[in-house]
């Protein structure tokens, strides 16, 4: 029997399912990825990408501040910074602010801890796997504020995940160290509202003229949808995409429940309307400002912070307090722009033939050649002929003029024309008895010109002629002298032989008479009475003698002194003798409030007698009377007793008036680019017609909010002194007690007069200031 054989038979494996296959797959590289996303992570947080910030970091984040100046009412009139920043506390900032953001940028923002997981993985799902590019980036508001505070470093192909990861880091360590209310305060003082501004106190400055506790529901909402895109949502530049945006954050606002049932439709219909204020391009007074800044950077040079740094107005948030007066800066505004413009319109007719450098086309070519323009293309290489082309080709400009602006197709050359031929001008009101600057502007527009004319030396003119009368007074002359109004030559100077304006040489003037009248032949002989060298001495006592000239050609001043260094002299007048320095800055405060610095006046120094100072004070408020200022009573209204010198220097390039009282001093002067650009006659070119009016105006629109004065009343004694006559006719006995004095130079007799008139070739005015003295 044959034994069956037995089979053996593997057993069968089990089949992986191809989906468990892939199930583990897909956990091990989860895994993979987790760990190394975890070690990425740590890596970020170890600072193997460079270092955080600590908490303690975070806890004194540094923002750059800008300090602000006040005028001396608290008015902001301007900023000095290096980003356009003045952070705000959140009590500083209304919840509809702040309700505005949230609902606006980071819906969950009050129930995250700076990181939303939620936003995160719908971004993940929209992103990744939808390919939607409108999910957003789901970044929180703290984690965009850090982006804000720190920027994100380059970090190559890794950069957006290393930047994200740090933020998230950084947001959950800020969520831990501040409220949530102060975490919004800080994003809104970072972001920016365009224009150069930054923060939330500078945005609604800007765009509403109003500190952010000030500002409306509607308002706020104009502000927080501009963050969206800053230049397209500006209310400013694009009112109507700015209004549909400020409605959507509103419509936002109600949905999340921060707006009252009903009251939605309402907001939304109110008109978009912004109160714009730009300091920088529009401030009231941007000469002033410039000052201030110069007054700063002394006042800080050797002051510290207490770790040892220097301060830094551009950052250090410095609160600034001046001695502007910000009601009379408007008012000396508007008198000042008023009157320049209708005086270049003048000027522009006057000159609508022909250049004013028509005798000097050099003048124009040195113009050309020191421009921007002629520098720019000289660098490159290029001929003078070629540049020329390049100056000489039109294209549309719009160009600044007083009357307003003027549009047209202009060239490089075309504009320097246009801005050599604008007037230029300064006006000031300073405290005589403080020093304190209370108004100033050094120019027609600080934006096309800063030059500031009230710090430039200008050719005195008659204003000069007070300090003659005072020096003689203080070498103890009598004011009821009468002098002659001879014409004289005086052969050591050149045959130099001044004359009158009105060319009348006859009779006598008293001090008085003498400057109310401008007598020029009257104000040499007294100064050569009195002497040079005393004259000198008191030039140096009032500040005046900076730019002094040689010989007798001073006393009808061709000399040049500064609007700001006249202001000073004039100043002594008006407080009775004392010195006095100009001051801008009453007192500058740090950021946190405590007192950094106090001005404080110098010892003052008497400079002249209080007798001469009220006899001058009595001489010049007769020319305000009956002499050459009494435009101001008749035409403009003054009411009080103001005392005022006229001047008006050669040929009509210098045009001054000073008015002061005991508690204001005025300093207004006009004229051109250069000496040669001015007018030919002294209907427009003279200080009475020039510069007066600059005062008139302003007194007609402020005098009633100045404080009333009185000038101290003369003693018996001085109205003894003073009771003469401006002027008499010479007798015979007065012509011979005039004959037989010593007296320099030699009188020219009436036919002599009428001959050398006739043979002069010079104009008048030229001969006036021509004083080089003979070797």
């Amino acid at each position: 029997m044959v034994a069956k054989r037995k089979i053996s038979r593997k057993p069968k494996k089990k089949s992986k399912s191809w989906f468990k296959r892939l199930l583990r797959f897909g956990l091990g590289l989860m895994l993979f990825g987790l760990l190394s996303l975890g070690a990425f992570v740590f890596s970020v947080y170890l600072g193997f990408w460079g270092p955080l910030p600590s908490s303690e970091d975070l806890q004194s984040i540094p923002q750059s501040k800008a300090s602000l100046v006040y005028a001396s009412e608290q008015k902001l009139i301007g900023s000095i910074y290096a980003i356009n920043r003045d952070p705000v506390d959140y009590q500083n900032i209304p919840d509809h602010l702040l309700n505005a953001l949230v609902a606006t940028e980071d819906q969950r923002f009050y129930e995250h801890s700076g990181i939303d997981l939620r936003s995160l993985a719908r971004v993940a799902v929209k992103s990744i796997l939808l390919q939607d590019d409108r999910a957003g980036g789901g970044s929180t508001l703290t984690q965009q504020l850090l982006k804000n505070l720190y920027g994100r470093p380059d970090y190559g192909l890794a950069t957006l995940a290393v930047n994200k990861c740090r933020e998230m880091i950084l947001a959950y360590r800020l969520e831990q160290i501040y409220s949530k209310k102060e975490i919004l305060a800080l994003y809104l003082n970072t972001v920016s509202f365009s224009e150069n501004t930054f923060g939330i106190s500078a945005g609604s400055r800007r765009f509403f003229n109003q500190a952010p506790r000030s500002l409306r529901i509607e308002e706020g909402a104009v502000l927080v949808g501009l963050l969206k895109a800053n230049t397209y949502y500006n209310p400013r530049l694009n009112p109507e995409p700015a209004l549909e945006r400020r409605n959507l954050v509103l419509a936002l606002m109600s949905k999340q429940g921060y707006i009252e049932e009903g009251k939605l439709d309402s907001l939304q219909k109110i008109p978009l309307a912004i109160d714009y204020h730009n300091l920088d391009l529009e401030g009231p007074a941007p000469y002033f400002l410039s000052q201030v800044k110069k007054e700063l950077n002394e006042i800080l040079s050797d002051k510290v912070k207490a770790n040892g740094e220097n301060w830094d107005p551009k950052k250090d948030g410095l609160r600034i307090y001046t001695s502007l007066d910000a009601n009379a800066q408007q008012s000396l505004n508007k008198a000042f722009q008023g009157h320049l413009a209708q005086w270049q319109q003048k000027f522009d007719a006057h000159w609508a033939n022909q250049q004013p450098w028509h005798k000097s086309p050099s003048y124009f070519d040195r113009q050309v050649q020191a421009s921007s323009s002629y520098k720019r293309l000289a660098a490159q290489g290029l001929s003078e002929e070629a540049i020329y082309v390049r100056l000489e080709k039109k294209r549309n400009n719009l160009l600044y003029h007083p009357a307003g602006d003027v549009e047209g197709n202009y060239s490089s050359l075309d504009s320097i024309q246009h801005f050599l031929k604008l007037l230029r001008g300064a006006s000031l009101l300073m405290d005589p008895q403080t020093g304190a600057i209370r108004a100033w502007i050094g120019g027609p527009d600080f934006r096309y010109l800063p030059f500031d004319a009230a710090r430039t030396p200008h050719t005195m003119a008659s204003t000069v002629k007070p300090f003659v009368m005072a020096a003689a007074l203080e070498e103890g002359a009598d004011p009821c002298t009468f002098v002659s109004a001879e014409r004289r030559v005086y052969p050591d100077y050149e045959d130099w032989s001044p004359r009158n304006y009105n060319n009348k040489y006859q009779g006598f003037y008293s001090m008085r008479g003498t400057l109310k009248n401008s007598i020029n032949t009257a104000t040499i002989a007294w100064y050569f009475n009195t002497g040079p060298d005393a004259f000198y001495r008191l030039a140096q006592r009032m500040g005046i003698a900076n730019n002094w000239a040689d010989g007798p050609s001073v006393a009808l001043g061709s000399s040049a002194v500064s609007p700001l260094e006249l202001a000073q002299a004039y100043s002594v007048f008006a407080n009775g003798g004392m010195s006095v320095e100009a001051y801008f800055i009453e007192r500058i405060e740090t950021a946190e409030g405590e007192l950094l610095y106090q001005h404080e006046a110098p010892e003052r120094q008497r400079i002249i007698e209080e007798r001469t100072a009220r006899y001058i004070n009595y001489f010049l408020q007769a020319t305000v009377e009956d002499g050459t200022a009494a435009k101001l009573p008749r035409k403009y209204g003054a009411k009080y007793r103001w005392a005022a010198k006229t001047g008006t220097s050669q040929n009509y390039s210098d045009a001054w008036l000073l008015a002061y009282s005991p508690n204001l001093v005025s300093v207004n002067w006009m004229g051109g680019a250069s000496p040669i650009i001015r007018f030919r006659t002294g209907n427009y070119g003279s200080g009475s017609a020039m510069a007066l009016p600059i005062f008139g105006r302003f007194l007609s629109l402020y005098e009633g909010q100045l404080k009333p004065f009185t000038w101290p009343n003369l003693s018996e004694e001085d109205q003894q002194l003073l009771d003469c006559p401006d002027f008499k006719e010479g007798n015979l006995l007065d012509e011979l007690r005039d004959l037989l004095k010593e007296k320099p130079g030699k009188a020219i007799k009436a036919e002599e007069e009428e001959s050398a008139s006739e043979a002069e070739e010079e104009s008048w005015f030229k001969r006036l200031f021509k004083s080089k003295k003979k070797d």
